[in-house]
């Protein structure tokens, strides 16, 4: 039986332990490093919620405090951590908030006393005494909190799941976002707010002077969903987190800042930034499966520590999909999806692929009752808070379900006509943490309507209004089946030929292929320095492998070829979703989408690029995978036993 509030982090784990999804491991365990690569193999095999007891950190000394990670890394726990019974129980509860049925309530006033408990349980609660400040440090060093190293090329040490407290100058209003902190120093923190990013506006408000912050750490789990649900603007994280628990969410007065901090949470670290004052941030091993880029980011001085007697730090680990983010991302999307059908009529479903980070791909289904419906949708959505750093926008029909995989194939293959329903939109804001965006926060998008026509689209070449034009689409595009395609084993000759190493017929007019670059980024090495004479070859290889496979026999109806570097075993299992995280973590819609001339057909480039400044598009330096150590994963092989990690092996799909 799951509770209304967890009201700590530790009855949480309690729960996981009494149902068998905890793992404690009791030896000595390296915060830099071993810690991550074991959540990262549980996360992967579907294992348990991880407990490090003693770790140990750089010095050699040992924490105090556990270490706690992977907590979150299933749809179980995830549904657990939210107090949640159905997939959209929440948005359904916020719906009820935000357009109360008075007319029923009045009937039956007895139907709104659950609306009646949520609403009493938004306004969070200022209280004296806070379990967060049991202990209280003044002098504090940071590097004594194990906090994880997991990549072997990351900048440092990060705080992976920080609740980041500021206050905006003008309204007081609290905010709480989820923004990673590079420990710099015993009193430095790294504070990587992007610009789109409410902390980023705070600091803004704060030209001169120290502008106050507070990391939480722990909590009760309604926190961590609070600070990284995209919100209605008239909703805080703090009353977002008392609805969630159905209990008013208890602050506290800071011990040296002037902010409200969560009283429940585990770790608090209190310090000022100055937004003049940036220093080099990064790498980091982040969640397309990549290191992000250094850059320049506002640093937090330390002025106190506190904790509860009882702290455990949480932390995640980030890297190559599927990871313990993608389960807390698929969940807030799911419960909030009722939210987004409430602002956006014509929604139906919505499905972020934990495979392709969450802001490259959004498949959507959609009401599709008069003429483009479908993409009125999308634009929608492109402009729905985060959702503007969407890369890829995908509309299929309304009685369709976008986490199916095979249908979403299906809807590509059946019912998108290159020349009439791809569209581009230039030049919008884009993900900073996206390696394949030629220029910093900028990028193009890619909006495809694969949904029915309907009978009063002028497409539809029959019924349209009095005096106006028809535009007859090809008949499969109209009817939706039917449609043309290359015959079996046409991918088998495109390996005979030998135009590609391999090569796999997704539908029959769908094809993926696998080239060798020259020269290309090494998966553990990624590319610093451009290199403008292999940029020039890939592109001319790329599109030679297009027209190649283009005037071949019987490619006429091939509308769909996805070229990426062979890094993959097309015929493996779990090869189609592994495949969605190399066709999109690499591709840029201008630098890797190539028409034939009629525009009929698409080339769809995902080898990872060649850094360059010439050429139409430019390629930025191209970073690493997230890889592991392979000297850690020995260690980590060789304690197996002893950890209780046996029955986990990492899964043949994920390159290692």
């Amino acid at each position: 039986m799951w509770v209304v509030a967890w009201t700590s982090l530790g009855r949480y784990i309690d729960s996981l332990e009494r149902d068998g999804e905890l793992l404690r491991i009791t030896r000595e365990v390296d915060v830099e490093l071993e810690a991550g690569t074991i959540a990262d193999l549980l996360v992967k095999t579907g294992g348990p919620a991880v407990i490090f007891e003693k770790p140990r950190l750089p010095d050699g000394t040992i924490s105090d405090i556990p270490l706690a990670m992977n907590i979150f890394g299933s749809h179980s726990r995830t549904m657990k951590a939210l107090g949640a019974k159905g997939k959209d129980e929440i948005g359904n509860r916020l719906v009820s908030l935000m357009k109360p049925d008075i007319g029923a309530y009045l009937k039956a006033p007895w139907k709104g006393i659950p609306l009646l408990r949520d609403a009493l349980a938004l306004p969070p609660m200022v209280v004296r005494r806070a379990a967060s400040q049991q202990i209280v440090d003044l002098e504090p060093d940071v590097t004594r909190l194990p906090i994880p190293k997991c990549w072997p090329m990351d900048g440092g040490r990060y705080i992976t799941l920080p609740l980041v407290i500021t206050r905006d100058p003008q309204t007081q209003e609290h905010n709480m976002g989820m923004y990673r902190g590079q420990v710099h120093g015993p009193r430095e923190i790294g504070l990587h707010w992007q610009v789109h990013k409410h902390g980023a506006d705070h600091a803004a408000g704060h030209p001169d002077g120290k502008m106050p912050v507070a990391i939480c750490i722990g909590g009760p789990p309604e926190l961590i969903f609070s600070a990284i649900a995209p919100l209605p603007d008239n909703l805080d994280e703090y009353m977002f987190a008392g609805f969630l628990g159905r209990r008013r969410l208890r602050i506290t007065k800071a011990k040296t800042q002037n902010l409200l901090i969560p009283a429940e949470a585990d770790i608090v670290i209190e310090g000022w930034t100055d937004p003049n004052e940036t220093k080099i941030e990064g790498p980091f091993g982040d969640h397309y499966g990549f290191y992000s880029l250094p850059g320049n980011y506002p640093v937090l001085h330390v002025t106190a520590i506190t904790h509860r007697r009882d702290a455990v730090l949480p932390a995640t680990i980030v890297g190559q999909p599927p990871m313990e983010d993608g389960y807390l991302g698929e969940a807030v999307g799911a419960q909030l999806t009722p939210v987004l059908r409430f602002q956006h009529r014509d929604l139906r479903s919505l499905y972020l692929p934990l495979e392709t980070g969450f802001h490259n791909l959004a498949i959507v289904s959609s009401k599709q009752r008069y003429p483009r419906q479908g993409r009125k949708t999308a634009l929608g959505l492109l402009g729905a808070g985060q959702m503007m750093l969407m890369k890829t926008v995908m509309v299929i029909d309304e009685h369709e379900d976008p986490h199916d995989l095979e249908v979403f194939l299906d809807a590509l293959n059946n019912r998108v006509n290159p020349s009439e329903d791809v569209i581009v939109i230039e030049g919008l804001p884009g993900d900073s943490l996206d390696p394949a965006n030629p220029f910093e926060n900028v990028q193009s998008k890619i909006l495809v309507d694969a949904t029915s026509i309907p009978s009063n689209d002028p497409r539809n070449g029959e019924k349209s209004p009095l005096g106006s034009p028809v535009m007859r689409s090809p008949e499969w595009r109209v009817t939706g089946i039917d449609a043309p395609g290359v015959p079996d084993g046409f991918d088998r000759l495109v390996v005979k030929e030998g135009i590609a190493i391999q090569a796999r017929l997704l539908r029959n007019s769908m094809l993926v292929v696998t080239i060798e670059i020259e020269g290309g980024p090494g998966p553990r090495e990624g590319m610093e320095d451009a290199d403008e004479g292999l940029a020039l070859l890939q592109r001319e290889k790329v599109r030679k492998v297009a027209e190649k496979i283009w005037s071949m026999q019987d490619a006429e109806d091939l509308r769909w070829l996805f070229i990426t570097d062979n890094d993959l075993n097309l015929h493996d299992s779990g090869a189609k979703r592994r495949l969605l995280w190399q066709l999109f973590a690499r591709f840029d819609v201008d630098r890797g989408l190539l028409w034939d001339e009629d525009r009929r057909r698409i080339a769809w480039d995902a080898t990872a690029p060649i850094p360059s400044t010439g050429g139409p598009i430019p390629a930025r330096r191209w970073p690493a995978v997230t890889l592991h150590d392979p000297e850690i994963l020995e260690r980590v092989k060789k304690h197996a036993e002893e950890d209780g990690l046996l029955e986990w092996e990492w899964p043949s799909n994920v390159l290692m």
